[in-house]
């Protein structure tokens, strides 16, 4: 993360708070210590930090933190959020796994739909499965739809203690409408992001296909393999699939973007991004001889990745120097699948295929509280930042830092998401998988190449009752995040 030092607006509030007769419980005590470490990050780093100064002088360190962020974060003026991410967890191992790929899962995601015409239950339709996960090896596929979790149905209201059962846990029933019962005990694992890569071959050229999940730091490994067997193959235009890709670390994007762009423009290293900031930060990086908003492309990256060892590494022999990008996008393509896209906008040829995009225009920060007690224990006084590590531990924040533009200052995902050149909309329910020539999307987004696929039988064996999508879908672990550091 490119932050020199860090300038701390501590309020005399923060610094005496210990003496409040409330912290005498634990409690309390937590409370103070997370609204300290919440209020002062927002107060130097939130990117709407003078929108919203008000609220943050008013801020009680008795107040419960979840709620407390949620509420004084960025909102329009009929109340409804403009920054609908910026948030506080008291699991930050958990909440860093979702964003890393490694973490406790069944390894499989899904769509809701009503299961007929009343609206008053749905299912869960299976998108994909990651691979050796226990999802793929108890067999489920594209197209299942799970009625009963654990024994119950999922109501289309109050769904949601139901729906999470799916989405973590140890252990889980899911009776599925073909009449199948599978069972899966969760594990730790990688969710290897690069779900699947081929080239199609027809009239004399050669067009690859990449399905990339989440950006993960660790994906740089299967990234230039993969690229590196589009070069191989001459693929000069490539269809990225990125409908279900929620976003991930700055740094994956960048190194992705360099795999993507033309080679000419990544060997002189041009702007790839730029940062806007609020004013504050603005000012203070303006100070500093040493500080760059703008991030360019290269070809040498050194990266931590989750197991927390540094790795160096090269994208120089595999980029395939393409001539046309096809972007595949929906409502799940969000953040950093945005900046990606808006990235490469000015250097290359690029069409959108698919829906409107999420909307997530903001790169965010994941601070630890621990980490803030140690950093600026001189500043806190040792006897409030020793107790503070011990209130604090497993306490974190996802806090908004910037807005992500190219290289011109444009934010094109803003405020509402990338608009599709042509409109089609993914159908998990006919259950042909993904790669498959005749799924809608990729039959669509290849038509665009000059290749017609002969059709194909839908895999699933038996109709869902109602094939219409339900107006609310589960957030997946991770979505909409775009990590510039922690």
């Amino acid at each position: 993360m490119r932050i020199i030092r860090i300038f701390l607006f501590l309020s005399a509030l923060s610094l005496c708070a210990a003496a409040c007769s409330k912290a005498d419980t634990e409690q309390a005590k937590t409370r103070l210590y997370v609204n300290t470490f919440a209020r002062d990050y927002m107060k130097s780093w939130y990117l709407w930090n003078k929108e919203i100064e008000k609220d943050l002088d008013a801020w009680e360190n008795t107040e419960e933190p979840v709620a407390k962020v949620a509420k004084i974060r960025y909102k329009d003026a009929k109340g409804d959020d403009i920054d609908r991410w910026t948030m506080v967890t008291d699991d930050f191992d958990s909440f860093y796994g979702s964003v890393s790929g490694n973490r406790k899962t069944y390894g499989f995601d899904f769509v809701l739909y009503y299961t007929d015409d009343t609206r008053t239950s749905l299912c869960a339709v299976v998108t994909f499965t990651y691979a050796g996960s226990p999802a793929e090896k108890a067999g489920l596929k594209r197209g299942d739809a799970i009625f009963k979790v654990n024994g119950r149905t999922i109501p289309a209201k109050d769904y949601a203690s139901t729906v999470s059962e799916l989405m973590g846990g140890d252990r889980l029933t899911a009776e599925l409408y073909d009449g199948r019962t599978v069972t899966l005990e969760a594990r730790e694992m990688y969710e290897n992001p690069v779900l699947l890569d081929k080239v199609f071959e027809f009239d004399g050229k050669r067009v690859g296909y990449l399905v990339y999940t989440s950006f993960t730091l660790d994906s740089y490994r299967e990234l230039i393999d993969a690229c590196t067997r589009f070069k191989e193959a001459g693929v000069k235009e490539l269809i990225l699939d990125l409908r279900y890709n929620g976003g991930g670390f700055a740094a994956a994007e960048e190194f992705l973007a360099s795999l993507l762009a033309p080679e000419a423009v990544v060997k002189a290293g041009e702007v790839l991004s730029t940062e806007v900031f609020n004013a504050d930060l603005t000012d203070y990086y303006a100070s500093q001889e040493d500080f760059d908003a703008n991030t360019y492309f290269k070809t040498e990256f050194e990266i931590e990745a989750s197991d927390g060892k540094k790795y160096s590494f090269s994208t120089a022999g595999a980029n395939p120097d393409l001539d046309k990008l096809f972007c595949i996008i929906t409502s799940g393509s969000a953040s950093a699948s945005e900046a990606l896209i808006g990235d490469l906008f000015p250097y290359m040829d690029v069409t959108l295929v698919g829906k409107k995009s999420h909307g997530k225009y903001c790169a965010g920060l994941m601070l630890k509280a621990d980490n803030y007690y140690k950093s600026y224990a001189d500043q806190l006084g040792e006897e409030f930042a020793t107790e503070g590590r011990q209130f604090t531990q497993n306490w974190g924040m996802y806090l908004m830092y910037s807005r992500f533009a190219d290289k011109d200052g444009v934010t094109r995902c803003m405020p509402d998401g990338l608009i599709p050149d042509v409109v089609v909309d993914d159908d998990p329910q006919d259950g042909i998988p993904l790669g498959d020539p005749a799924e809608v999307m990729l039959a669509r987004t290849l038509s665009l190449c000059g290749y017609t696929p002969a059709p194909q039988a839908a895999r699933r064996s038996a109709p869902v009752p109602a094939r219409e999508k339900a107006e609310v879908q589960p957030l997946r672990p991770g979505f909409g995040l775009m990590i510039k550091g922690f």
